[in-house]
């Protein structure tokens, strides 16, 4: 029975197979037939969306100028807020700077400023100070002076000779190089060395017949230095030679033409002006005493002829009309009647002894006096 069942039940099957079979082959057809009518609608509408994607490319495309040239826009404009801005800061730095460089100038000027009153003040100083040893002997410069080198002290020894009379003695100190340091160290050593010459006797005095420091580097400073020292040692000097070297002030030798003591001053080829030439003239011309009267000319060692300063002034800076009004001025207010200066040009046979040119011997003897620097500024070497 259950063959049969089973036999009965495969046909049913089979049936039931070929009859789902005959359906799926039915609707295959037309399956295709609907995919066949959808595909030209999927391939417009496939086109369709080509073409929309490509329009909104180009859309894309077309819209892009403007944004690029928005970011360019807002570039630049940032570009130009930077430039101001740096340029704002360079303002106020350059600013900055002017204020500092004005604060700086305003310093300067006022140093500057302080500088030249305490210059002016200095100066005014020293024209005091020249005026007032310019009517008084010399002092001696004070000051701590240093000490000579070895061998020093006997050289400047072996430069004074001594005559017999142990009172009169040279000075002979010509072209030994020296400057003004070097002049306040002799100045000090000559004031011990004297010493021993004067004893507790300083009131006789000595006489130098002759003081020669020419051909070295003296200024005014070295000069006034040597002079002091022999003032303090009561030393009285008949010749002084002070040439080639360069002294530029007159005062100190001015100072001692006025104490009458000098026969001869030799201070050619030096740095003297025609002011200082004209003082030391006039010196010449205003020393007086009560109990001798005018000093130039003064009276031989017989007392029979009047010997005129002998003062060599040539090769200096000296503007000769300048100095010929000087002494015009300055020998008027002295209301002498002598005849002032002879001018010595070597043809006349004037000597520092006697004058040739005339039977009324001059208070001065200027040899050469127009022969003079062509460089005012002078030179500063000395020959040698």
């Amino acid at each position: 029975a259950a063959a049969e069942e089973s036999a009965e039940e495969r046909p049913a099957s089979k049936s039931k197979s070929k009859s789902r079979s005959a359906s799926e082959a039915s609707a295959a057809p037309s399956k295709a037939s609907s995919e066949a009518s959808e595909q030209p609608k999927k391939k417009e509408k496939k086109d369709k969306k080509e073409k929309k994607d490509k329009k909104a490319r180009s859309s894309s495309r077309e819209e892009s100028p403007p944004a690029k040239e928005k970011s360019a826009s807002r570039n630049a404009s940032e570009a130009s807020e930077k430039r101001a801005s740096a340029k704002q800061a360079k303002s106020k730095k350059d600013k900055k700077d002017k204020g500092k460089k004005d604060e700086d100038e305003a310093e300067d000027e006022d140093a500057s400023r302080s500088a030249d009153e305490a210059s002016g003040d200095k100066a005014e100083e020293d024209e005091e100070e020249e005026e007032a040893a310019a009517e008084q002997p010399p002092t001696r410069v004070q000051g701590e002076v240093a000490a000579p080198k070895p061998g020093q002290q006997r050289a400047w020894e072996s430069a004074i000779r001594w005559r017999e009379d142990g009172r009169s003695f040279k000075i002979g100190m010509l072209g030994v190089s020296m400057d003004d340091a070097e002049a306040g160290m002799w100045a000090s050593w000559f004031g011990d060395y004297m010493k021993p010459y004067a004893g507790d006797d300083w009131g006789q005095g000595f006489l130098a017949q002759e003081v020669d420091f020419s051909k070295n580097y003296l200024t005014s400073i070295g000069v006034r230095r040597v002079l002091n020292a022999l003032w303090q040692a009561h030393v009285e000097v008949r010749v002084l030679k002070m040439h080639h070297n360069k002294l530029e002030l007159s005062n100190e030798v001015a100072g001692l033409i006025a104490t009458g003591c000098l026969r001869e001053v030799h201070l050619s080829h030096n740095l003297l002006d025609a002011n200082s030439g004209a003082e030391l003239v006039l010196a010449a011309a205003s020393a007086w005493t009560e109990d001798f009267g005018y000093l130039y000319p003064r009276a031989d060692e017989e007392g029979t002829d009047a010997e005129p300063l002998w003062l060599r002034l040539e090769m200096n800076c000296i503007d000769c009309p300048i100095f010929e009004r000087r002494l015009k001025a300055g020998f008027a207010r002295l209301k002498r009647q002598s005849k002032l200066v002879c001018h010595v040009d070597g043809t006349k046979g004037c000597s520092p002894h006697a004058c040739a040119a005339s039977s009324s011997p001059p208070i001065v003897h200027l040899p050469y006096l127009h022969t003079q620097r062509k460089d005012t500024a002078g030179s500063t070497e000395p020959h040698q």
